[in-house]
């Protein structure tokens, strides 16, 4: 190494401090943090040996410390070349090269640098992430369990590793990975927040958040341990909790598509759907090549109604990543709305092939059609089942969905009640709902659209008649209906749109009270703007459509304030037999909302708010104000029951309203299978096979029903 005599001063230095005592304290001020003071010892040093390459190396790890890489790598060239047989001068090269993304150069330094010290843990290891940012898993893995065959203990190599095994599907190895980084250094914050994030990716948010909930109160600027915290709450469905990750996250590191993915799928649970699609376009503004945004965007647009944009994001997801399972059950999703039924399969088997314990995909395949014996989707359910004591419950729930549908389909009712109820019960304790808190909200409602407010207001609002909406409980036929409706010549079939909703809780753009008190002061002069607004949103789904379909069952909660905002328009309610009616919500695990689905009493209390509410209506508006049809006197008579709905929407008949399910269209609905096939009745009366289990939520119905 070319280096100057040891007895030369430093200068600005005492006489007997030579330039090893100076490099010596230079070194001790480094460990100890003070780099302002190691810089300023070595900048003297090299203004007297300018070609000092310890001085030179040394000053680029400062600089690169600093956040001044391309220094780094020049000040490490210049000691390089000085001192070519340095091994961790070229390691050190090689990392600072990585983080610059040039991988080609950070590889050839790696591997210069273990060939000159092969015995070298530390260049065994960066040489090993060169290779993980290249893509080459195993060549990356080979350097890591290299580097832990000379240093077992070396925590770099370890977390490293676990990355690696993250990747090849392996996520025990991974996480066996994490812990052991943290049994020997406690204080890893890396390894903490990867294996955080790898217990979310294995559906353990419990686990994870015993992990991230200390690593964020040792670190509250560390912006990836914020957003694997937040995922684990997403998981636990404690969307406000995760919302705050999520910002925290973005207001730490903006440029994170990381927390760009998972504050959108927050705001969708949350149904802030345009925030929702904000936050991933956002995402996609800095990684425009990250596959999971496009699917996450995919899903936002197919519940937004924009069917056909929701498939160019899937299919550009799955351009990127041919493997990204999420991407093909959307799709496949997607498939089965618009009554392709062979493609969503198609996908869902696809998802299956690539992660063989994915639920989610064999949850799908069981929606698809009915279930029948010897199904070998049904047989891999059911030895799943013989797990469901240990499963996380994460896993356990959609299973017993999955079991309770199998079970229904072949008539094993009992069996099939018995995993609803668990599933149920799981479901239940994930959530939060207040029945007495829904209870408020149907007196409020009726409080506020009194007979005198509603004679006071009317008279104004939008004059459109583009509207038609089909209103009732979920699960009550209201798919059924509009897919009638949808079949007409004259008609697009919207699907279920928020857009009342939204213009209810934000009569004015921005409101600080919930719907109905966002109302208060309201004027005839904004109930037409409010109008406008929503038809203006109707027609940018469907131009040209002559009359558009809202298929939202929960806008029965604002019929009145519909009847004020659109008065021409066309209002269906569709009844259905109570326990029928509950039953079908009760057996359904709901992608997202209907939280009072998953307890009998209280899905009890809520028809019971629903009847109330709707018996409100019929007294306060005129009768004419919306149109009431009975689910099964439509099943038992399909044409005249839609001719009638035509005539009250002002439409001729036609016969393709018979052939209902031969229509191509969208439905995004839990009952998108029923209406791809003629009209059936076993669903009339079929709670009678379980109704032995039910009684909870027939002493809450009472009058209600005739038993």
């Amino acid at each position: 190494m070319n280096t100057p005599t040891q007895n030369t001063p430093a200068p600005g230095a005492q006489q007997s401090l030579s330039i090893p005592q100076a490099m010596q304290l230079a070194f001790e001020h480094h460990g100890a943090g003070r780099l302002a003071e190691a810089e300023g010892l070595l900048r003297k040093i090299l203004q007297v040996a300018p070609q000092h390459a310890t001085a030179l190396h040394l000053l680029g790890v400062i600089a690169q410390q600093a956040g001044n890489l391309e220094l780094g790598v020049q000040l490490l060239q210049q000691a390089v070349q000085l001192a070519p047989g340095e091994a961790q001068f070229l390691s050190n090269l090689a990392e600072m090269c990585r983080r610059l993304g040039r991988l080609e150069e950070a590889v050839r330094h790696g591997e210069q640098a273990i060939a000159l010290a092969p015995q070298s843990a530390l260049a065994q290891s960066n040489l090993g992430i060169a290779y993980y940012d290249q893509g080459d898993l195993a060549r990356a893995k080979a350097c890591q369990q290299r580097a832990l065959a000379l240093n077992p203990r070396m925590p770099a190599a370890l977390n490293n590793l676990g990355s690696i095994l993250r990747d090849e599907k392996d996520k025990p190895g991974a996480i066996d990975c994490y812990r052991q980084v943290l049994a020997i250094a406690p204080d890893h914050a890396e390894a903490a927040s990867n294996l955080g994030s790898v217990l979310c990716e294995s559906e353990q948010p419990e686990e994870a958040l015993k992990v991230l909930l200390p690593l964020v109160k040792a670190r509250p600027n560390y912006a990836e341990a914020h957003s694997n915290l937040a995922t684990a709450f997403l998981l636990q469905e404690q969307l406000d909790k995760a919302e705050f990750g999520f910002r925290r996250a973005l207001a730490l590191k903006p440029e994170y598509p990381e927390a760009c993915i998972g504050l959108a799928k927050v705001l969708q649970e949350k149904r802030c759907l345009a925030e929702a699609e904000a936050s991933a376009l956002r995402g996609l503004q800095i990684a425009p090549d990250k596959a999971e945004l496009h699917s996450v965007l995919g899903g936002i647009l197919t519940e937004s109604g924009y069917p056909e944009k929701a498939e160019a994001a899937y299919r550009q997801a799955l351009s990127l990543d041919p493997k990204l399972i999420t991407g093909y059950l959307g799709r496949g999703h997607l498939r089965m709305e618009n009554g392709d039924m062979a493609g969503a399969r198609a996908d869902f088997e696809h998802a299956l092939s690539l992660d063989e314990e994915n639920l989610g995909a064999r949850l799908a395949l069981v929606q698809v059609d009915k279930v029948k014996e010897g199904d070998a989707n049904m047989a891999a359910l059911v030895a799943s089942a013989q797990q469901l004591e240990s499963l996380p419950e994460i896993k356990a729930l959609p299973l017993h969905f999955a079991l309770g549908k199998c079970y229904e389909d072949t008539r094993e009712y009992d069996l099939a009640f018995q995993h609803y109820q668990q599933g149920c019960q799981l479901k239940r304790k994930r959530i939060d709902y207040s029945a007495d808190a829904t209870d408020r909200l149907n007196q409020n409602i009726r409080g506020f659209f009194s007979q005198e407010n509603i004679d006071r207001l009317r008279g104004a609002g939008c004059s459109s008649e583009l509207p038609i909406f089909v209103l009732g409980m979920p699960r009550s036929g209201t798919t059924l209906t509009e897919t009638i409706l949808a079949s007409h010549s004259a008609v697009y079939g919207a699907g279920e749109l928020h857009d009342i909703l939204e213009i209810a809780n934000h009569p004015r753009g921005q409101s600080a009270q919930p719907y109905p008190a966002s109302l208060e002061g309201i004027t005839q002069a904004e109930l037409q703007i409010m109008g406008e607004r929503y038809v203006a949103g109707l027609q940018k789904r469907a131009p040209g459509s002559a009359r558009i379909t809202d298929k939202m069952p929960a806008n029965f909660q604002c019929l009145g304030l519909i009847h004020l905002m659109l008065p021409k328009a066309k209002i269906i309610h569709v009844k259905r037999n109570p326990v029928d009616t509950c039953l079908s919500n009760f057996t359904r695990l709901f992608n997202k909302s209907q939280y009072q689905s998953y307890d009998l009493v209280e899905l009890g209390r809520y028809y019971r708010h629903y009847a109330a509410l709707m018996e409100h209506w019929r007294a306060v508006l005129p009768a004419d104000a919306f149109y009431e049809i009975q689910y099964e006197e439509l099943v038992a008579d399909q044409e005249g029951q839609a001719r009638a709905m035509l005539d009250y929407c002002g439409l001729e008949w036609e016969e393709a309203c018979l052939d209902f399910h031969k229509t191509e269209r969208s439905i995004r609905t839990a009952s998108v299978t029923q209406v791809r096939q003629p009209i059936y009745k076993t669903s009339v009366e079929k709670w009678r096979h379980y109704e032995q289990h039910l009684g909870p939520l027939l002493d809450v119905l009472g009058d209600l029903i005739e038993r």
